[in-house]
């Protein structure tokens, strides 16, 4: 299932698909208002190098309707070393490094762990 998941991750996502051990990267970041749709198109580049990392499942990119330059990023891992590890290899490359300026701050930048209820 989990590797149906991951060929399919990026179109089809729902939460019970997932296994337990399921992280969830959510970045809330402001950029300039001049920057969000570059930020926006530098996500498109960013996806095909997270879909080659060891661990990836999906991302899903949202904007503030209510404050301009306002941005989300929500990415699901198979476990919080996977996204550590992606993460210290993505901010090193070209295409990384240009998306990570585009950042004025970062409000929100955490790692959350599945919990069964």
């Amino acid at each position: 299932m989990l590797e149906s998941l991951k060929n399919q991750g990026q179109n089809l996502l729902t939460l019970e698909s997932l296994p337990q051990s399921t992280a969830i990267e959510i970045a809330i970041v402001e950029c300039a208002a001049d920057d969000s749709e570059k930020y926006h198109q530098l996500r498109k580049q960013m996806l095909p190098l997270l879909q080659n990392q060891p661990g990836f499942l999906a991302w899903r990119a949202f904007r503030s309707k209510t404050r301009e330059g306002i941005l989300l990023d929500l990415l699901y891992w198979e476990s919080v070393e996977a996204c550590h590890k992606a993460g210290e290899k993505l901010q090193s490359s070209e295409t990384g490094k240009e998306f990570f300026a585009l950042m004025k701050q970062t409000l929100v930048f955490e790692m959350f762990e599945r919990q069964s209820l």
